[in-house]
């Protein structure tokens, strides 16, 4: 599979940005590399969330919110401003919402991450009718001006009146469309929104990876490496797979991203060490050598390796429950690495 390629929001021009998403279950993408030295990371993201009626069906589980959440809990995004406006269209009955109002105000994550969080929770409930992007853009250039970087999540196209071309002379906007979105006129138009700003537009999508998605655009914006992904089956708890990814020279962190769909299964990583020529060189478990920072969410797990060493990064992926009544449990876990510890 070759790696496709995105023009990122830095001075150095284009780097590969590798999809492992549609992988067989075990397979990997291409080799991982470094993002260009010259990469500025993105300080303000400003997130535009379908939350028309069509969600409750498209997206029952919420897990765009969960993908927003893994953003807002991501190690090392506590300085990144972000805001985020809901949308949908108003069909004309009285006392229903507007077409498109704010979630939360653009606020650096650290000290307001719970606060983000809960407000998401409390307001994204497929309760807003149609699916405006007029009243979505609009709403967005009026609460966070100064975005340097827009993610546009949606499952349908603009039903409400002509389209007025509100990304124009914003920022570079990542579409992540699913459903019915995805398809012909509609599709179309949310790779021009992509195109027309120098973002990407992520139409391969559905509900179950939203949250992938989602963090290979933040690893992106933050210029991290391309992801390098993996995709497990399981059937049972206790079932484990383990992995390897070949550090590149200059990495000095490295961050593991778990995600699956349903709340009720779980999963946790494991055997965390860095081999050189078939000898452990670093473990998570001793002094001066691997640092360990984890964060969890109700469908995914970060975990962010610090202090690397040259070698091959080995883990474990584990199932802790599998509680959904699936036959069989889909995990996706991508590994990105910097330069900054």
């Amino acid at each position: 599979m070759k790696p496709r390629r995105i023009a990122l929001p830095c001075t150095g021009g284009v780097v590969a940005l590798a999809t492992a998403l549609a992988l067989a279950p075990g397979a990997t993408a291409g080799p991982t590399a470094l993002a260009a030295a010259s990469c500025t990371p993105v300080s303000n993201i400003e997130a535009i969330i379908d939350d028309s009626g069509s969600m409750s069906f498209s997206d029952a589980n919420k897990l765009r919110v969960a993908a927003l959440e893994l953003l807002i809990d991501t190690p090392g995004n506590e300085k990144i401003t972000l805001g985020a406006v809901e949308f949908g269209g108003q069909i004309g009955f009285p006392g229903e919402p507007p077409a498109a109002d704010t979630v939360f105000p653009p606020e650096a994550i650290g000290a307001n991450a719970d606060a983000m969080k809960r407000a998401l929770d409390a307001r994204i409930n497929a309760d807003n009718g149609l699916t405006d992007y007029n009243a979505a853009f609009a709403r967005a250039t009026a609460d966070n001006p100064a975005a340097k970087a827009r993610i546009f999540l949606t499952d349908g196209g603009h039903d409400a009146g002509e389209y007025n071309n509100g990304h124009r002379g914003g920022p570079p906007t990542y579409v992540i469309g699913f459903g019915g979105a995805t398809f012909g006129a509609d599709g179309d138009r949310l790779r021009t929104i992509a195109s027309e700003t120098g973002g990407r537009a992520f139409l391969q999508t559905d509900d179950r990876n939203l949250q992938a998605v989602m963090n290979e655009i933040g690893t992106t914006l933050t210029c991290q490496s391309p992801p390098k992904a993996f995709r497990d089956a399981f059937t049972k708890v206790g079932q484990a797979r383990a992995h390897g990814v070949s550090l590149a020279t200059k990495a000095k962190s490295a961050q593991l991203t778990l995600s699956w769909s349903s709340p009720l299964d779980s999963f946790t990583i494991s055997g965390l060490r860095v081999v050189k020529r078939g000898k452990v060189v670093a473990v998570a478990a001793r002094k001066r050598h691997l640092k360990v920072t984890t964060r969890k969410g109700s469908t995914f797990l970060v975990v962010k390796v610090g202090n690397l060493t040259r070698g091959k990064l080995q883990f474990k992926v584990r199932a802790t429950r599998i509680g959904s009544g699936a036959g069989s449990v889909s995990l996706t876990t991508q590994v990105t690495q910097s330069r900054k510890r």
